[in-house]
């Protein structure tokens, strides 16, 4: 049984050019070091309807418990704390077990 997770940002107006990919690159290069990471896919909005959200982090562990060290890792905190927190407007996320 696998376990997902997404999460949708919507940055602020005075978010920076390239925040995206700073933000992509960073969770790319943690994702890389996670031990029961499946897959880790995130990126900013393809940009063909309006009304969406700007960033988007897809997710999926091989079980709750990998889920779990990810959302609890010190570096997870850092990032989210440095690189997304100050520039987040709005979040949305969801878990799916199966």
């Amino acid at each position: 049984m696998s376990f997902r997770h997404v999460t949708m940002f919507r940055w602020k107006p005075e978010t920076p050019a390239g925040h995206d990919e700073a933000v992509r690159s960073t969770l790319q290069t943690f994702a890389a070091t996670l031990q029961g990471c499946r897959s880790y896919v995130c990126g900013p909005d393809a940009g063909v309807m309006e009304g969406t959200f700007d960033f988007c982090v897809i997710a999926e562990f091989e079980d709750r418990a990998a889920w779990d060290h990810y959302m609890t890792d010190p570096e997870h905190d850092r990032i989210r704390a440095e690189v997304i927190g100050p520039y987040a407007l709005e979040r949305a996320t969801i878990q799916l077990e199966g």
